[in-house]
């Protein structure tokens, strides 16, 4: 289901890798994927699991928004690292995400949808894990200092102009 934004995200981390280096970890099993939702008692989207069968969370400076490994995941949520979450009761999300500064991707636990949080008590709705890929492209496409056009790179915003 991701293979078109993971291939992408690879090739711009290849061809700035000065600016842009993002780094992918192994990908989980389904298995893994059982266990750490008997672990915390959080049951992942569908479109979740398919991106962590596909890579364990990816880290890049340039990136809107990162994704977590599954064990940081499940060790903040075990440590109650989602307390400083002021915006309503913070026992309804877990952290999956940040952007290396202040703003975080979390979960609604009973409902599976997406929002990223600011450091100030700002929310943005996330429709989809394909919406975050596909934003996490276009703020790297955008912020590269020695930006060059790439026919794939535009031909997939082109595609998704809708997302973004």
């Amino acid at each position: 289901m991701f293979n078109e934004e993971i291939s992408i995200l690879k090739l711009l981390s290849d061809k700035y890798s000065d600016d842009v280096h993002i780094s992918f970890a192994p990908p989980k099993s389904i298995g893994e994927l059982h266990d750490f939702e008997l672990e915390t008692g959080v049951v992942l989207p569908v479109e979740l699991k398919e991106l962590y069968l596909l890579t364990d969370g990816f880290d890049s400076l340039a990136s809107f928004m990162n994704l977590w490994r599954l064990d940081t995941i499940r060790n903040h949520f075990i440590e109650g690292y989602n307390d400083w979450f002021n915006d309503g009761d913070h026992d309804m999300y877990i952290v999956l995400g940040s952007d290396g500064a202040c703003n975080y991707l979390l979960m609604n636990i009973a409902s599976g949808s997406l929002l990223s949080y600011g450091d100030e008590g700002e929310t943005a709705q996330i429709d989809s894990i394909k919406d975050l890929l596909c934003w996490n492209i276009d703020h790297i496409y955008d912020n590269v200092r020695d930006f060059e056009e790439d026919e794939t790179v535009n031909n997939y915003l082109e595609k998704n102009a809708d997302r973004l």
